[in-house]
């Protein structure tokens, strides 16, 4: 009887340590909001060139031509030409967006080096224009950013605001101690304030007033190497000349785990967002 006792004791004692240990690890591991800080990092570094080929194409170079200009916002360190020449009425063009190999900061403290390579089939507000986008040794803040970006001119919608359909593809970003994820994206990007505004006829409050809703799906490998999925439950609200998204939510799915609900608030420019996971709300800073 003692020994029929002590096994239903040991039996119980191994069953509530193992279920204890299983709950603890699920708690642990479904906590994580990586991938939805992974997610945020490319998100902001492609807009971040998204900002810097926009500029300079809608421009034409106009502002550089300015006595005195100190060219974009981006840092008039960098160089930027194009051939055939905004001049000459020949379509597709090569646009160079250079950089050098040392940071260049821009007006608002983002350090960028390397080169960005830009195949421009029209004039960027012309309705099915194509800007295809491609990086080459491309770092903004040391983190180097890999892959390619195109923006297509869907026309006017039914709110008469230009739309962009923005594909990423072939992401690789790495981060300065080595890590690195991988991310790809389907856009659509509303322009919906500055759009009458450009750098040459307001300087820079003709960039920094330009608003974007932005809606779509993408995916990803975040840094840990666990696939995840996205999908954009609200629109963002992206204002150019804020580093961070300011508005909208979207939904993180990392496979094989909860649904990861972030949202970025409701206007501010920051780097604070609530990541949702099983009813818990985390506060989490972005890159």
């Amino acid at each position: 009887m003692k020994n029929n006792k002590l096994i239903t004791v040991i039996t119980l004692t191994t069953f509530l340590v193992m279920f204890g240990c299983k709950k603890d690890e699920t708690t642990v591991v479904d906590n994580s909001t990586i991938s939805s800080k992974d997610n945020s990092a490319a998100e902001n570094l492609f807009a971040d060139i998204k900002k810097v080929v926009e500029e300079a194409a809608d421009d034409e170079g106009q502002s550089a031509r300015t006595a005195g200009s100190s060219a974009y916002s981006f840092g008039g360190c960098a160089t930027v030409s194009i051939s055939p020449a905004w001049g000459d009425t020949t379509w597709p063009k090569v646009m160079e967006i250079d950089f050098g190999p040392t940071n260049c900061q821009g007006a608002y403290g983002i350090n960028r080096r390397g080169k960005l390579t830009v195949t421009l089939s029209d004039r960027y507000r012309n309705l099915g224009s194509v800007l295809t986008v491609q990086t080459q040794n491309y770092h903004i803040n040391d983190v180097k950013v890999e892959g390619t970006k195109t923006l297509t001119n869907d026309g006017y919608n039914v709110n008469n605001n230009l739309e962009y359909i923005v594909d990423v593809n072939n992401a690789v970003i790495t981060y300065t101690d080595n890590t690195t994820l991988t991310w790809s994206s389907t856009r659509t990007n509303e322009w919906i304030e500055g759009d009458s505004t450009t750098l040459f006829t307001n300087g820079l409050a003709g960039i920094c007033d330009d608003v974007y809703l932005i809606t779509g799906s993408g995916s990803g490998v975040n840094r840990n190497g666990l696939a995840y999925a996205v999908n954009i439950t609200a629109p963002l609200r992206k204002e150019v000349c804020c580093r961070w998204v300011v508005s909208g939510s979207l939904d993180v799915v990392p496979q094989g785990f909860a649904t990861r609900t972030v949202d970025f608030g409701t206007g501010a420019c920051d780097n604070q967002a609530t990541v949702t996971i099983n009813g818990n709300v985390y506060n989490v800073q972005m890159w």
